[in-house]
């Protein structure tokens, strides 16, 4: 990552101590994949599982300060990569790790946004090595369709602008030389939509087929194997942009995204 994007990034970030916080997994591989690095990196192992209205825990004993991977908290540690201000003057919690809070995009500027995933973002600043093999790299560009950017004429210059901000020239070249339906061809292969749910004992559940990505990424891949069980409910609304200029008049939020350049989505805690 180039040094001028690390450094607008949150302290807790560059902490090396291990273990310092569990970690929340969300439902899909960008944030499976998100956990696996944080583990990786930092020993941090996931204890709960968010699927949007709610959060299960599996240690409840366990009152250390968490993570959110791939999760647009309001308020804590996360990584992330949605959009979260509504308007530039926002509020934006400052302990995200979120490449379009710092570069302060919002609803005026959406289309000038990050667009590719959380783990691209994490991989960046951790400097990991890139995948070995061409198919892992390309897997990688797949996550959250991180490659169709570069395949829209409106948005290609962003999407390399980003790349190289991510210090990754080489996946530039690759999707020079690359075409989208062979990332269409790896999705559907490896079932990356695929999502992560609990079943009726509280254990996880997916159909991802973690073996073959663990290999293709390099990096140990494997669902929690403890029983979850429920910590909190959460409401969740919609709007638009027309009725609410900022976040102020939204009370106990839990997270936030824009779905679109008028719209959003959020949790509360009544």
């Amino acid at each position: 990552m180039k040094q001028k994007l690390k450094v607008l990034f949150p302290e807790w970030c560059a902490n090396n101590e291990q273990g310092l916080n569990p970690t929340i997994l969300t439902d899909d591989l960008d944030s499976l994949l998100g956990c696996a690095i944080e583990k990786h990196v930092k020993g941090n192992d996931v204890n709960y599982f968010y699927n949007f209205n709610k959060l299960f825990v599996g240690d409840s004993q366990d009152t250390r300060k968490v993570i959110g991977i791939d999760l647009a908290l309001h308020k804590g540690k996360s990584w992330c990569n949605h959009v979260v201000r509504i308007s530039e003057d926002d509020y934006v919690n400052p302990e995200t790790a979120n490449i379009n809070a710092l570069l302060k995009v919002h609803s005026g500027n959406y289309f000038k946004k990050y667009a590719m995933s959380t783990v691209l973002t994490m991989w960046s600043y951790y400097d990991l090595p890139l995948p070995e093999t061409k198919e892992g790299k390309m897997l990688l560009l797949c996550i959250d369709s991180g490659f169709l950017g570069h395949y829209d004429e409106r948005f290609k210059d962003v999407h390399n602008a980003y790349l190289r901000l991510l210090d990754f020239p080489e996946l530039i070249d690759l999707l020079e030389e690359t075409e989208k339906w062979e990332y269409f061809n790896l999705q559907r292969r490896y079932d990356t939509k695929a999502k992560i749910q609990l079943n009726k004992n509280g254990q996880l559940t997916t159909t991802l087929p973690l073996a073959e990505l663990q290999g293709l990424f390099g990096i140990p891949m494997e669902l929690p194997t403890q029983q979850f069980t429920l910590r909190n409910k959460f409401q969740s609304a919609e709007g638009t942009v027309q009725q609410t200029r900022t976040k102020d008049g939204l009370n106990n939020i839990i997270s936030f995204a824009m779905t679109g350049k008028n719209k959003f989505k959020y949790t509360y805690q009544n």
